[in-house]
């Protein structure tokens, strides 16, 4: 057979049931079958695919008994979010193309987190009892994730009901919603329903060590103007009493928009409208309140639905709002998440995007230039906003991503004008926090074109983040005692495993899968505090009947446009033809046009997904036309058809 890319259009499903383990009725499939020398990037995308696989069950292995819970204390109290953190990217990996025993794996370390948790007091009707929704959504990543690995599982979509349902009254003992006044009535909330505060309940406030950095979470109680004024008892006390009449009392506050992926969630494995209909009421009540107050978001709603009911007036100083603790970093992910779930569940409605940009926008009217960077304020008191930081990228990236609007990649191109060391935007840094983010900038200049060894450098910065972790694993160096917790080196005879901080799991968790998320599925990493991961593609194996990547072939996508994508794939097998199918979008929620190999001519597709078939060694680059939100989202497989069944 001549070098060759032969499009083969529309094959029968009695054909593709031959060739494959999972048919697709009507697909379009492209024959690609000429061989390339594969590029650096390939090769180590595979290895790090199969390497991270490898370290996952070393990692769990370690830390797990038999039934999945986690080697440590039994009894006392525990944060709801801090077990699922410590292997929620576990499915993720798989669903990418990683080890096929890493599905049984997630589901076995979701249900013993969740038994190990309800034991320790944090679940209720295996979900948080009551928290706030920045540790919620934290803790939610790992329960999103398992329907992009299998969302046929019957108590998956149990749950993803009952949980929904906790936010929309469907449970006659959880009342968490308001639903004339649009409201999630506390920002402590949950399976048992809103917590409202009062003086009874107060207690004489203390901060503590790992909180102090943060400062006060009330501004203006007398005579208290520093941590350091509640040594005095009475202070401590009166503190105390103010907390639960105002910080506590009631009332929504922009993390509780992370509960819309929920719905969302619920929706895709549903297809029940009423989800997507309440997701869109949330949303705009809150992009209304924006919008009323000049463009900015208010941090706090009083019970009655008045914003600053409890703060005299004040549009700032809720729970994880403008002022306390983390100011911009806790308000703005829950904006773009809620933003991005309702936009997808509306059919791609940008208009959803002004809650985050409009709240953007005008924190850079306030920015200015501070030792050759441009930074914004990300905390606001009476007199002044303050905590001057440079614009967070991954809030630029995402709301570009969703939109694909020349003006949201404008905004990105104004920032970085403003930066004197343009250098910074090329940089890989070879560390990871539990988020497993930070390559926001490095990425966008990769779809610009100007960093064309991103893919190679930053995969290779990810294996080391691997082998690192799985060093200081081996080498028994632990995160010990209360939070925020001292990192030793441990005998490992006299590892005490109940002293362990709840955090030390989530920090040595060899898993790191940004790199992945932005080369193969050309999308921004997720926002942290509970966003849905919204991508350009995601792949499945015909003939594993299985999500990801097959064995031997790796994918980079190049560009990211409105309509169009630039993917190339790569088989590294000198013996294996390889089956892929590429899907448009997450959730199916976007249809491919055309698709012109290169060389070869444009083949009209006009569906979600087109198979691509590799003959040993081939490589082939694919210009993908794209059209936007024509598809209802849905975590259905290609070969499920248009709804989820349930096993």
């Amino acid at each position: 057979m001549t070098r060759r890319i032969v499009v083969a259009a529309l094959l029968s499903a009695a054909s593709l049931c031959a060739q494959s383990g999972a048919a697709v009725p009507g697909i379009t499939v492209i024959l690609a079958d000429k061989p390339a020398n594969a590029p650096a990037w390939a090769a180590l995308e595979r290895r790090l695919l199969e390497e991270m696989s490898q370290a996952a069950f070393e990692f769990s292995n370690r830390f797990t008994r038999p039934g999945g819970t986690v080697y440590w204390k039994t009894s006392g109290g525990a944060s709801s979010d801090d077990l699922f953190e410590s292997f929620y990217n576990f499915p993720l990996l798989y669903a990418v193309g990683g080890d096929e025993r890493l599905r049984r794996l997630s589901f076995y370390l979701y249900d013993g987190a969740t038994r190990q948790l309800t034991a320790l007091g944090a679940l209720h009707k295996e979900f948080p009892a009551r928290f706030d929704w920045f540790h919620h959504g934290e803790g939610s990543l790992f329960f999103y994730y398992l329907a992009l690995a299998d969302p046929t599982d019957q108590e998956l979509h149990d749950r993803a009901k009952r949980f929904a349902g906790f936010y929309m009254n469907e449970d006659p003992e959880v009342q968490n919603w308001d639903p004339k006044l649009k409201i999630i009535r506390s920002s402590q909330n949950g399976s048992r329903g809103p917590s409202f505060g009062s003086p009874e309940r107060a207690r004489p406030f203390r901060m503590s060590k790992g909180m102090a950095v943060y400062g006060l979470p009330l501004e203006d109680v007398p005579g208290i103007r520093t941590i350091a004024d509640l040594d005095d008892p009475e202070n401590a006390r009166r503190y105390g009493i103010a907390l639960q009449e105002r910080l506590y009392r009631g009332g929504d506050v922009p993390p509780n928009i992370a509960a819309t992926s929920l719905a969302a969630h619920a929706y895709m494995l549903t297809g029940q409208q009423k989800y997507v209909d309440w997701v869109k009421e949330y949303v705009s009540a809150w992009l209304e309140r924006a919008k009323a107050n000049g463009g900015i978001v208010p941090d706090n709603v009083g019970l009655s639905g008045k914003v600053g009911e409890y703060f005299n007036g004040k549009w700032w100083g809720g729970v994880y709002g403008w002022r306390w603790p983390h100011g911009y970093h806790s308000v703005g992910q829950p904006l773009q998440i809620g933003a991005a779930n309702a936009m997808l569940l509306a059919g791609g409605d940008p208009g959803y995007l002004d809650l985050p940009r409009l709240t953007l926008d005008k924190l850079m009217e306030a920015g200015k230039m501070e030792k050759g960077r441009f930074v914004i304020p990300e905390q606001k008191e009476t007199d002044r906003w303050f905590a001057y930081r440079p614009v967070d990228r991954s809030y630029l990236a995402s709301i570009w991503f969703m939109s694909q609007d020349p003006a949201d990649w404008e905004r990105i191109e104004k920032v970085r004008a403003r930066d004197e060391n343009k250098a910074d935007w090329l940089r890989i840094v070879d560390s990871h926090t539990k988020m497993d983010s930070g390559h926001d900038a490095p990425w966008l200049r990769f779809l610009a074109g100007e960093h064309p060894s991103y893919p190679e450098l930053y995969l290779a910065s990810a294996r080391g983040q691997v082998v690192d972790r799985l060093r200081k694993m081996r080498d028994n160096i632990l995160l010990i005692d209360d939070y925020p917790g001292t990192w030793r080196k441990v005998d490992a005879d006299k590892i005490d495993y109940t002293r362990l901080n709840e955090h030390h799991w989530q920090l040595q968790n060899p898993v790191t899968t940004e790199a992945l998320v932005q080369l193969m599925l050309g999308a921004p990493q997720i926002q942290y505090n509970g966003g849905l991961l919204h991508a350009s593609v995601r792949y499945f194996d015909p003939a594993r009947g299985r999500p990801g990547i097959p064995e031997d072939v790796a994918a980079l996508v190049r560009k990211v446009e409105r309509d169009r994508l630039v993917l190339e794939l790569v088989n590294l097998s000198p013996f294996h033809t390889r089956d892929v199918i590429v899907q448009a979008g997450t959730f199916g929620e976007h249809n491919f046009t055309t698709v012109k190999p290169s060389p070869g001519e444009p083949v009209e597709v006009n569906r979600k997904f087109v198979q691509v078939r590799m003959t040993p060694g081939a490589m082939v680059s694919l210009d993908l036309g794209l059209k936007r939100h024509v598809n209802k989202p849905a975590y259905a497989f290609p070969w499920h058809g248009d709804s989820v069944p349930v096993k």
